[in-house]
This record gives structure tokens, sequence and C-alpha cells, in this order.
């Protein structure tokens, strides 16, 4: 799967640059790594600007965020907002995901039912989300993270916020697990990330990948404990 979706990497990369008088965008299926630089959130995809991009203004950043939070409504409510508890989300999903109480549900009940849905506009966010971990990340080179602590503190809000709207829309996605979970161990926050593994198993009790993950994060926080 790799060394396929680096084909297509440079077959992409190849067919951009030889058209720029034309616009791109694109729904992120596997993670194109030439592409961070140059993508900026578009609704529910994503822009490949014509030219990589130093830093993501707060412009970018608060017109992903209002878009997100009008559109949530659509699907599950707007429950979720920078100060929503992870724990808060996570007792949200196990009321409306596993025992269908929707009690105060504002959200599509439709949507509650339909996996193809759910996993689809997860990924659709958990992109976006991606494309904001991957500037704050070792990986990303200097000249594309953020400038000054406000501009991190920014980039990190919208990214965690992201990644929260990508598991509430589908709990029991590998991908939202994971990037949210990287992100969590990131910032140390194990015992958040412990609570959306555990809450993706009570969805998905038999995902070993899951369960590994959960292994993962109690040893990396006991490692952690043991050198403070």
């Amino acid at each position: 799967q790799v060394a396929v979706m680096n084909i297509n990497g440079l077959l992409t990369k190849v067919i951009f640059d030889h058209n720029p008088k034309n616009e791109f965008f694109v729904e992120e299926s596997f993670p194109l790594d030439w592409m961070y630089p140059y993508l900026t959130p578009s609704g529910i995809i994503m822009k490949i600007n014509r030219q990589p991009l130093p830093s993501l203004t707060e412009d970018i950043l608060s017109r992903d965020h209002q878009f997100w939070k009008q559109f949530s409504k659509r699907l599950t409510g707007d429950i979720i907002d920078y100060d929503t508890p992870v724990k808060q989300i996570t007792d949200w999903i196990e009321k409306t995901y596993l025992r269908y109480n929707f009690n105060g549900f504002t959200g599509d009940r439709k949507f509650v039912h339909d996996d193809d849905a759910q996993k689809s506009f997860s990924k659709l966010r958990s992109s976006i989300g991606g494309v904001y971990a991957w500037r704050l990340s070792p990986q990303c080179p200097p000249e594309y993270r953020p400038k000054s602590n406000e501009e991190y503190q920014r980039l990190l809000k919208e990214t965690d916020f992201a990644f929260r709207q990508a598991f509430a829309f589908c709990p029991y996605s590998p991908e939202a697990v994971f990037r949210y979970a990287q992100l969590l161990l990131q910032f140390q926050r194990f015992d958040e990330a412990l609570l959306v593994a555990e809450t993706c198993l009570k969805l998905d009790p038999y995902n070993g990948q899951v369960r590994g993950l959960m292994e993962s994060v109690k040893t990396y926080k006991k490692q952690t404990a043991g050198i403070e």
C-alpha cells in the first residue's frame, strides 16, 4: 500500500506541476507527503494551493472552524467546542451509539444508523486535522511550523477540535482514533488517549489494533512517570 501511494504521490505531483493554470482539490484517501505544505481546508475537502504556505493564517483556521461547527449540526448536533472535555464526548458516544438514547439529541438520527456516512465524514474531518497535526509534528520542516507561541496554541486548538469531531462522527474509525490518540500522546495526555481507545473498543471489541494502542499508551505512561 505504501509503495502504491508513493507512486500515486509522484503522479499527482507531475499532473499538478504540468497544469499551472488549473485549480486542484483533493479528497484524501491516503496522506501524500508532498501535499502537506500546499493544503488548506475547502469545505469538506481540501484545496492544493499553487504555492506552499509558510503558515495557516487565523482566517483560514476560523473559516474551517465555523464551517464544521455548522456542518456538524446536520450530523451529530453541535456537541463539541474548544473546551468540551473528552469524557463528555465519550459519554455522549456511549449514550448515542451504544444505547440509542436520543434524549436531547439534535443531530440526524439517520446518521447514527448509517455506518458509511459516519466513516465518510469522519475521514474527511480527520484528514483536515491531519494537515494541522503535521505542522505541529517533529517531522514538519521548520519553515512550515508555527512561528510564535500564539500561532502554535491556535493551531493546536484547531487540531484538537478537528480530531474530536472526527472521533464523534465515527468513534470506531481506526484512523480517527489513532490520529487523535497520537496527538494526545504527543502532549502526554495519556488518560484521554486511553479513554478514546476504550470507547472505540466498546463499539468494536475485537479490534486488535486498538487493544495494542491501549497497551502502548499504558506502557508509555508508566515510562514517563518513571522518568519524572
